[in-house]
Parts: structure tokens; sequence; C-alpha cells
């Protein structure tokens, strides 16, 4: 049960990095930066924590993608 909803979690965050990229393509870092300044700065510590979790995933993306075939 708690596999499963770490992987349901972890599927989420994934979906959301994706969906990021596609509305924001390569300024989706600074993008994100903002957005989690913003919610720091409202006191959405638990939301900022969640797109901070985005933007990992955002940056890991843009690794796969410059990594040559094999």
């Amino acid at each position: 049960m708690v596999a499963e909803i770490a992987l349901e979690r972890e599927l989420a965050i994934w979906a959301d990095a994706l969906a990021f990229d596609r509305e924001n393509g390569e300024d989706g870092p600074e993008v994100i930066e903002r957005r989690i300044a913003e919610l720091r700065a409202k006191g959405a510590f638990e939301q900022a924590k969640w797109w901070n979790e985005v933007g990992q995933r955002l940056v890991r993306l843009y690794m796969i993608r410059a990594e040559p075939p094999q």
C-alpha cells in the first residue's frame, strides 16, 4: 500500500513536469523558480515543496534529452 502511494505520487510529479515542459519549454526552470518564490511568499510551503520536486524532475528530463542515444 505504501509503495503504491509513493509510486502514484512520483507519477503525478512526473506528469506535472511533462505538462509544465509542454507549456513552458526552455523557460520552464525560470518559471518554476518564480512560482516557488511566489508560493513561499504566500506561506504555501507544501505547494512550494511540490513544485520544487516538479522542478527537479524537469531538470532530469532535460538531462535525459541531452544524453546521446546508445
